[in-house]
């Protein structure tokens, strides 16, 4: 393999998407996104004048989400010629895990119409369903013949190793021309953060056992906080949707059984950013979610982005949370969406 350190994995996604997709001002060869997506990539798509393309998933009143029929999936490659499939295993922002079967079949379309498999894998080790990682790297010719030579990852020190501030990613692929032209591209940035890399190097003198401790204790971690948080929003609202807690470290909860129509998820996060407050012992708390409707993407193939709170985009009545607070912290969140949101819809 061919181990390109960037700063940061945004770094390594934006040398992808100027390798994999085509000239800037155009739509030869999109990036295809399985939507909803991290929103950073269609972020650098648009910084780069790279168009993107999106296969939707379904969110299920059982909180799992699905893919559309391979049939469908075929026909958006068809249709649109992507230069690369960008997946994400352990799913930010769903929390969706991928399983070794999916990722298969997901190569399988990537060898039969030239795409480039792009696995972004910030997330590999945090997975709370099956027995091992699931990662791009598993799959060989042996699996999915043809996939060898056009396999692509993207790596950071950000969130398994909660070094978000330390900038250490990587491109890694298993193309030696895709790797000498990446590495050509990145000279305008002349290096990558070289105290970050010594820091993060140490992991080198780690044990195999070491390094796996650490992860089953960082799974640990999560799946307990994050078990607890949705049986306890499930809990004070029956028939909210939240989603599955799969793998990464987020969860989406979809409100569309339990508030009136026209409920709008950005609106609600701007009325607990601007208003909300809720008395709990130690002083007045909100709580800050992410609108899902920005991790959808609304463009047809060749035409402009709509309005991020159309009535289509089913991101709508979803949010987004994120485990990223302390476990006490965590803990009010179930109490807080409650009250904000019956706040809101009463003065709606």
């Amino acid at each position: 393999l061919h181990v390109q350190v960037t700063d940061g994995g945004s770094q390594a996604m934006e040398l992808v998407i100027l390798g994999a997709c085509g000239p800037a001002e155009t739509f030869d060869r999109p990036l295809l996104i399985i939507d909803p997506t991290y929103t950073n990539y269609k972020s650098f798509a648009d910084r780069l004048s790279r168009p993107v393309v999106a296969i939707t998933r379904t969110l299920h009143p059982d909180g799992v989400f699905s893919l559309p029929d391979f049939d469908e999936i075929e026909e958006a490659i068809r249709e649109n010629k992507p230069g690369a499939l960008l997946v994400i295993p352990y799913d930010n922002p769903t929390g969706q895990c991928y399983g070794r079967d999916l990722m298969a079949a997901l190569a399988g379309l990537c060898v039969r119409y030239g795409l480039w498999m792009i696995s972004d894998e910030a997330y590999r080790e945090l997975y709370y369903q099956g027995s091992a990682a699931v990662s791009i790297w598993d799959l060989t010719n042996h699996d999915v013949p043809g996939i060898e030579g056009r396999r692509i990852s993207i790596e950071s020190s950000s969130k398994v190793w909660n070094a978000c501030g330390l900038r250490i990613g990587a491109l890694v692929t298993d193309s030696e021309e895709f790797h000498r032209r990446s590495v050509a591209e990145y000279t305008a940035n002349l290096c990558p953060n070289s105290i970050g890399q010594y820091i993060f190097g140490a992991l080198a003198h780690e044990s195999r056992q070491d390094l796996h401790s650490w992860y089953a204790q960082q799974r640990d971690y999560y799946q307990e906080l994050m078990t607890r948080l949705t049986g306890e929003l499930k809990r004070l609202l029956p028939r909210i949707i939240v989603s599955t807690p799969a793998a990464s470290i987020y969860s989406v909860v979809d409100v569309r059984e339990i508030t009136r129509p026209g409920f709008s998820a950005l609106d609600f996060g701007l009325f607990c950013a601007r208003r909300g407050k809720v008395p709990l012992k130690d002083g007045d708390y909100t709580l800050l979610v992410a609108p899902m409707s920005g991790f959808y993407e609304e463009r047809p193939a060749g035409t402009e982005r709509t309005g991020e709170e159309s009535g289509d985009n089913p991101g709508r009545t979803q949010m987004r949370i994120a485990y990223v607070e302390t476990s006490e912290r965590m803990s009010m969140v179930p109490h807080l969406f409650k009250e904000l949101l019956t706040r809101f819809e009463q003065q709606r």
